[in-house]
């Protein structure tokens, strides 16, 4: 049995017929959830390879199928496209997918949760699915969506860049065109031409043009700390060392070269002429400056403030192998690939090692804490290695390595990504020793920051694609007797390879065989290079967009139930994370409810045309199971209607629901359990085709007519939230829109008079004879306003306040009370503070106002507001003066709750800082230049108890901290 998985069997559609078909959609009731594959070679047994992993329709639908005789190889090319399609998050109805890193996204990801480090890797993975919608949305968030966005300018998150695409070092060109390359997709690629030169442009302000390269720093190379940084800023080797390193330079020569390309494209000549003029300036600077003739290697070179010789740092690095992912270093340098199998260089059981073993920063502190990255084994840095070294033996004339070279490595990378006997990957291995060194519980599994499955494809297999002819040139071990890899996708056709060495083992003749379309394209007796022409067949795949996806944790779509389990969280039902793991964790559970039934659903927060829901069910084979049945109903604004029933649902798969459309504001689904058991889902989703195009900008709908062809009948509206109204303030219908034609209509929107501080949706809709579409959410905030909580029930800092001592290793400060409130401590304190009364109502608001920060830089130099029972049981938000972020801090029994991201936000003397408690729901709001700003939210339950009083917090690594003011209120 391959893999670890939970075994499931096959996806199944319900409609309201009621038709259960087994696998597949049933004709005419929905859209599929998956692509469709078309024809192509049925030689593999597809159910054996997948070997139990959950949904595996998606894997039929998506991948391209492998069988080699290296079980090693094979097993973890399958985890890491199970790895893959756990990254894959549909994050918003605007952004659509968001390839993630890290599962649970960390505090200097951009937002909805991408990091650019491994962007690049991303997509070289995922230009071999068929779904070509992840990577089409992917590529657009960091070109032209949030991605792109700006993000401050602090040391945290990259204190020389202004945007989240330039946080770390991305090959962004690059890795579009050779995209294209697979896809075929001319239009979608010149799109992004304009954003391509745009994100390569931006650099310019770390270029030295006396040596003609960029400098950069390590640790936006993702490599916190290096022998390199170590070398030339022992004073910080974390986030100093800036110097010229053949990563940016390489990075930037390709995607010269890969702009050069688009441009010839687009038919932009003269752009493209400037752009290889570009990339010929670099690769000479590079050879000039990073190259070293004598060591035969090359290096990072100091930047001058930190050595006014600028010379070349002392040891080699990994990264010295970068420039031949790119194909920039010119013949002759080959001989530095020597390094990689020396035993004093790279060479290491469960290597490449980062920095070579000679170097005496070789594991320098390597085994204290993540992130050391000067001898450990980096997932990352060898799959730029692997790329290169396939690069190496396809396009130079060498004779340094070989393809057991390529294989041996190939396969040690793949004995790596094994933990406990099974497949594996985190965040770096040690070099010697079988086991992983920094793989965090609940952070680090499954890590998606290396390529695994295009190095097999591109690489071991040989698929490489070209501008007019597609070459296979297999790097397998000539020992091998057999291989395939079946239907891979490839300008919309399908295509398989085979190497099978007397016939024997696929059934269709000796030697090496591709297919295209499952027709035999092109053959030879023995293994090697073929070349063969595939054109591009359009593909035609409807766009989609989930309509209950919602990964804030606060506004609309906003999920709610009648019973969560105590560590789960409605929230993770519609944060577009499908994992089906115990660890990591995202999913809603009713674990422990005493109810027979419960219900999950989802409010759209404004009337929304439903008619395709899709549950993925979680079951752990323990107190979680598939339920007995659930049923599917929708609000008709009085009363809940029943949609369709399930009494065969399947756990650990996708349940799609189809029906004729409704309108509604809200749907669930009614569960009934196993006995003495939960039920659990990891995500609902409601999913719709748009047709056309409309957006929603200050209360003004716009639908554009990009379907080709004229459409009648066409009407816009404005769905409000309950109690809202929106009239028209111009036309709302119209008989036609020609091809390419836009109608816009002005609304007036009107809230009720008693409305709460909150993010309201607004969402515009467009329907036509034969359509309609959908625009993302806009949000009217309505800020807070102390003079909604009449009732005070604390000013001041009169009565008993008591001082509470969270941490043991931080003291409790010296008080001083003097019409404000003052923490003071030489050495790192923290208190939590409770106050003298309780809130009056479970609608409440706490409050403080911001006299002065110790403002010495140290990490800490914070301030908390909420309420506290006592040092282990409080309810916060928090803002540290130093980051200059905010976020909340809920504290159950000692146990921190999982709560939303941090927000930017600056306080300064005079500010205030409030935290809302409401129907379970807190939310964080910051008063600045005199507005209210709306920060966090998230859903807590009844963790605020009677007992819990109104309370405050300071925080500092030394000096003092005061408060001008405090204040609790209800109502």
């Amino acid at each position: 049995m391959r893999r670890i998985a939970i075994a499931v069997t096959a996806a199944l559609v319900t409609t309201v017929v009621p038709v259960v078909t087994p696998s597949g959609v049933a004709a005419g009731t929905a859209v599929s959830p998956y692509p469709h594959v078309g024809r192509g070679t049925e030689f593999l047994d597809h159910d054996e390879l997948l070997g139990g992993l959950a949904e595996p329709e998606w894997y039929e639908a998506n991948i391209p199928f492998l069988d080699v005789p290296d079980e090693t190889v094979e097993d973890v090319y399958y985890y890491r496209w199970s790895t893959y399609k756990r990254h894959l998050r549909y994050a918003d109805q605007e952004s659509g997918y968001v390839i993630t890193e890290f599962h649970n996204p960390p505090g200097y990801s951009a937002p909805l949760g991408g990091i650019v480090a491994a962007a690049g890797h991303h997509i070289a993975e995922g230009r071999w699915l068929r779904d070509r919608q992840p990577v089409d949305d992917y590529l657009r968030y960091w070109l032209q969506g949030p991605g792109a966005g700006p993000k401050p300018m602090e040391d945290y998150v990259n204190s020389d860049t202004d945007d989240w695409a330039h946080q770390y070092a991305f090959w962004a060109a690059t890795a579009a065109y050779q995209r294209y390359l697979v896809t075929g997709d001319r239009a979608s690629v010149v799109d992004l031409l304009p954003d391509l030169v745009r994100q390569y442009d931006k650099w310019g302000h770390q270029f030295n043009p006396r040596l003609g390269l960029y400098w950069s720093v390590p640790v936006w190379d993702a490599m916190e700390y290096t022998a390199s940084s170590y070398e030339t800023d022992p004073a910080d080797p974390y986030h100093g060392g800036h110097g010229y390193r053949p990563t940016l330079n390489a990075y930037q020569y390709g995607d010269a070269r890969a702009i050069a390309s688009i441009a010839r494209l687009a038919g932009r000549w003269g752009l493209a002429r400037k752009f290889d003029r570009r990339a010929d300036a670099l690769r000479d600077a590079v050879h000039r400056w990073l190259w070293d003739d004598e060591r035969k290697f090359f290096y990072h070179k100091a930047r001058a403030d930190l050595d006014p010789s600028e010379g070349l740092v002392s040891a080699r690095e990994q990264i010295g192998y970068v420039p031949w992912m790119f194909d920039l270093p010119k013949p002759g340098t080959e001989v530095a690939w020597e390094q990689l199998t020396d035993p004093s260089g790279f060479a290491a059981p469960y290597g490449p090692t980062t920095v070579e073993r000679r170097s005496p920063w070789f594991m320098h502190e390597a085994l204290d804490g993540c992130c050391r990255w000067n001898g450990p084994s980096w997932p990352y840095s060898t799959s730029q290695t692997l790329t290169a070294m396939a690069n190496l033996l396809n396009d130079y004339d060498q004779s340094v390595v070989s393809t057991s070279d390529y294989y041996e490595l190939l396969r040690t990378y793949a004995r790596t990504q094994y933990k406990d006997g099974s497949p594996y990957v985190a965040e770096a291995h040690h070099p010697d020793e079988d086991r992983w060194i920094y793989d965090g519980r609940g952070h680090s599994e499954h890590y998606n920051h290396s390529t695994f499955t295009d190095l097999v494809i591109s690489g071991l297999v040989g698929l490489r694609p070209g501008v007019d002819r597609l070459t296979v040139n297999p790097l397998v071990p000539s020992a091998w007797d057999h291989f395939a890899l079946e239907n891979v996708p490839y300008r919309g056709h399908n295509v398989t390879v085979l190497w099978d060495r007397d016939g024997s083992r696929y059934g269709q003749g000796a030697g090496l065989r591709v297919y295209v379309d499952g027709r035999l394209a092109s053959q030879r007796a023995t293994l090697g290079a073929v070349s063969l022409r595939v054109g591009t067949r359009p593909v035609s795949e409807p766009y989609r967009v989930n309509d209950a996806a919602n990964p804030h944790g606060s506004g609309y779509p906003r999920p709610f139930a009648s019973f969560t389990g105590s560590i789960d969280s409605t929230w993770d039902a519609v944060d577009g994370r499908i994992y089906y793991d115990d660890v990591p964790h995202s999913r809603w559970t009713n674990y422990g409810s005493p109810n027979s039934s419960d219900h999950l659903g989802v409010d759209f927060g404004v009337p929304t045309p439903v008619s395709d829901v899709r549950l993925h069910l979680y079951d752990d084979g323990g107190g979680v199971r598939t339920p007995a049945s659930f049923r599917l109903e929708y609000w008709t604004g009085s009363a809940w209607r029943s949609l369709a029933t399930r009494t065969s649902p399947v756990g650990n798969a996708l349940n799609q629901v189809a029906f004729p459309t409704v309108v509604t504001s809200r749907i669930r689904v009614v569960f009934t359990n196993q006995p003495g058991t939960g039920v659990g889902v990891t995500e609902l989703s409601a999913w719709s085709t748009p047709a056309g195009r409309v957006t929603l900008e200050s209360s003004r709908t716009t639908f554009v007519n990009d379907t080709g062809r004229p459409v009648r009948d066409v009407r816009n509206t404005l769905a409000v939230p309950p109690g809202w109204t929106a009239r028209p303030m111009t036309p709302a219908t119209r008989r036609w829109v020609p091809p390419g034609g836009r109608f816009s209509t002005k609304w007036m929107v009107t809230p009720p008079a008693e409305v709460r501080p909150d993010r309201y949706a607004l969402r515009a809709f467009t329907t036509f004879a034969g359509g309609r579409t959908a625009s993302p959410y806009e949000w009217r905030e309505v800020p807070l306003d102390l003079a909604g909580y009449p009732s005070v029930d604390v000013s001041g800092f009169g009565g008993e306040f008591r001082p509470n001592q969270p941490e043991a290793g931080e003291r409790l400060p010296s008080i001083t009370v003097d019409g404000s409130y003052a923490a003071t401590s030489p050495d790192p304190f923290f208190t939590v503070v409770s106050g003298p009364a309780a809130p009056s109502s479970p609608d409440a608001v706490s409050v403080v106002t911001v006299e002065s920060f110790a403002g010495t830089g140290a990490p800490e130099d914070s301030v908390f507001v909420g309420w506290v029972l006592d040092g282990r049981n409080y309810v916060t938000a928090w803002y540290n003066h130093t980051r200059k972020q905010s976020g909340i801090n809920v504290r159950v029994d000692g146990r921190f709750l999982d709560t939303s991201g941090d927000a930017a936000v600056e306080l300064g003397p005079g500010d205030r800082l409030a935290l809302t408690f409401d129907d379970g729901t807190i939310t964080s709001h910051a008063l600045v230049d005199g507005s209210w700003r709306r920060l966090r939210s998230n859903e807590v339950g009844d963790v605020l108890t009677p007992e819990h009083r109104y309370g405050f917090g300071l925080r500092g690594t030394t000096g003092t901290i005061t408060l001008a003011g405090f204040e609790g209120r209800s109502r």
